[in-house]
C-alpha cells in the first residue's frame, strides 16, 4: 500500500514535530508504540527488528553518559568521592530518566524514516520533489549514489591490488598507509572523471535549460485525503496543546507531577493515533476500502 509522498510527508512532519517539542515521557512512548504497531501493520517486522536493536542501544548509551555530564537532581543513586580533574561523579534518577526520555526520542525520529520509506514508493517521491526542488533532488541523489559507486570501485581497485602482492594488512602504520595510498588516488581520480561524465550526460540531455517534465501524474487517492484530515486533526491538537502546556515535562531539579488534563489530553491523542492505526488496517484487511484506493 502506497500513498501520495505529500500526504505522507504532511503526515509524518506532524509526528516530527511533536517528538521534537514534547517532553513528556508518557507522549514519547505513545509516539513510540504508534510507529512500532504501524510498522508491524505494513509488514516491515524485519526492518523493524534491526531498528529496534539500534534503538535500545541508543538509549542505553544516552541513559549511561548523561548522568556524567548533567549533575542535576534531587533522587542520589550513587556519588563517588572527589577524583582528580573531574570531581564527584554523582548519578542522579532525574538525569537518568532524562537521558532515557532523550533516546527513546531518537528511536521515534528513525522509526519515522523508516515508516515513511515503506509507505511512499521511492521513484514518486524522487519525481514529485524534482518538480519542485529539481536541483536539490538531483544533487541528493547523485550524492548517495557516487557513494555506492566509490563503495565498489574501491573493493575492485583493491582486489586488482592484491593480486598484484600488495599486502593491506601491514603491522606497521607508515607501511598500511603506504599500501593504502595508490588506492585512494585511483578512487579520487576515478571519481573526478565519473563527475566530468555525469556533466556531460546532464548538458546532452539538456538539464536545466527548459521546464522540466514528466511521463506520469501523481493523483491524490482517497486514502490520501483520508490522511489529509488525520494530519490536520493532529495539527488542531498540537496548536490547541501548544497554547495549554500540553506535552511539558520538567525533570529537574525533581520530577513534576501528571495531573488529570495531562492524562485527558494524551487520550485524545491516542484516539487520533489509533484511529489511524484501524485505518491503515482496515485498507490492508477490507476490500472495499482496498477498491476506494
Amino acid at each position: 500500500m502506497r500513498f501520495h509522498p505529500i500526504t505522507m510527508l504532511s503526515f509524518f512532519s506532524m509526528l516530527f514535530i511533536m517528538i521534537l517539542i514534547y517532553s513528556n515521557p508518557a507522549y514519547i512512548f505513545s509516539l513510540l508504540i504508534f510507529l512500532i504497531v504501524l510498522i508491524i501493520i505494513v509488514k516491515g517486522e524485519k526492518k523493524l527488528k534491526a531498528m529496534i536493536r539500534y534503538g535500545i542501544y541508543n538509549v542505553l548509551i544516552i541513559t549511561a553518559i548523561n548522568p556524567l555530564l548533567s549533575r542535576e537532581g534531587q533522587a542520589v543513586i550513587f556519588q563517588s568521592g572527589r577524583m582528580p580533574v573531574i570531581g564527584r561523579i554523582k548519578i542522579t534518577a532525574e538525569a537518568l530518566a532524562y537521558g532515557a526520555n532523550m533516546g527513546l526520542k531518537l528511536t521515534c525520529f528513525i522509526l519515522i524514516f523508516v515508516i515513511f520509506s515503506m509507505m511512499t514508493n521511492k521513484d514518486d517521491t524522487f519525481s514529485f520533489f524534482s518538480k519542485t526542488v529539481h536541483k536539490l533532488t538531483i544533487t541528493f541523489s547523485m550524492s548517495s549514489n557516487i557513494i555506492h559507486r566509490l563503495k565498489i570501485e574501491a573493493i575492485r581497485v583493491k582486489e586488482v591490488m592484491e593480486m598484484r602482492g600488495v599486502n593491506f594488512s601491514e603491522k606497521k602504520l607508515r607501511k598500511r598507509i603506504r599500501a593504502y595510498y595508490p588506492l585512494l588516488k585511483v578512487i579520487f581520480i576515478s571519481a573526478l572523471e565519473g563527475s566530468v561524465d555525469r556533466a556531460e550526460a546532464l548538458y546532452s540531455r539538456g538539464y536545466g535549460q527548459y521546464k522540466r517534465t514528466s511521463y506520469t501524474c501523481m493523483n491524490m487517492s482517497f486514502s490520501d485525503y483520508i490522511f489529509q484530515i488525520i494530519s490536520l486533526m493532529l495539527l488542531v491538537f498540537f496548536l490547541t496543546g501548544i497554547v495549554n502546556g500540553v506535552g511539558e515535562y520538567q525533570f529537574y531539579p525533581y520530577f513534576q507531577k501528571l495531573y488529570t488534563s495531562d492524562f485527558i489530553w494524551l487520550t485524545v491523542l491516542d484516539f487520533i493515533l489509533i484511529l489511524t492505526l484501524f485505518y491503515v488496517w482496515g485498507c490492508k484487511r477490507w476490500k472495499f476500502l482496498k477498491y476506494r484506493i
